[in-house]
């Protein structure tokens, strides 16, 4: 054998050898990777949990005849009452009265705020307001004495008969008009 085949045979042992060292740590690395996934997958674990959540609801209508009740969801769009005799010619110290209903559907329950009436107009500061609860739907001086305070809460399918009062101070004047507006709130608890 000649030097320069000599050579070439220990090129390519040296080759060979080098690629079996490569071969090995490749394959040990892969071992060490798998050892170390498996390893690493017995030491941790996952745990999820989930909820659909929904809002509830809750409408909240009036009705000035304690059967049919709808929306009056502003002051432009208000139910309009129907007040006992006397209301269209008040005199001082009159006292007229009109029943009102609210009624809660939906899911949910709400806390309500009694009305605090807004007057407009020329009986602007001229009248007194006052309002009770009632067992049934209806509306007269009666009410007053036998009436409660209105509920604070109201749950879904709740219906609140109410009797609204109204009476003319000693300062009206002949010909005085004035819009008077009610507005309860409920607020979902």
């Amino acid at each position: 054998m000649t030097v320069s085949s000599q050579t070439e045979s220990i090129d390519v042992q040296r080759r060979a050898a080098k690629r079996r060292k490569i071969g090995a740590l490749l394959a040990g690395g892969l071992v060490l990777g798998v050892g170390a996934a498996v390893t690493l997958a017995s030491w941790n674990d996952s745990e999820f949990a989930k909820a659909n959540l929904t809002a509830g609801t809750f409408v909240f209508q009036g009705s000035t005849d304690g059967t049919t009740f709808a929306d009056h969801a502003s002051s432009g769009g208000a139910a309009s009452l129907t007040f006992s005799t006397g209301f269209d010619k008040l005199s001082p110290n009159a006292v007229v009265y009109a029943p009102y209903a609210l009624k809660l559907t939906g899911s949910s329950p709400a806390t309500l705020t009694p009305a605090t009436p807004t007057v407009t107009g020329a009986l602007s500061g001229k009248a007194t307001f006052a309002a009770v609860q009632t067992a049934t739907f209806g509306c007269n001086a009666g009410a007053f004495t036998g009436g409660t305070a209105l509920a604070t809460t109201m749950s879904p399918g709740d219906t609140v008969n109410l009797c609204l009062k109204v009476t003319a101070g000693s300062t009206i004047a002949q010909g005085d008009t004035g819009t008077v507006v009610w507005e309860w709130d409920a607020v979902s608890q």
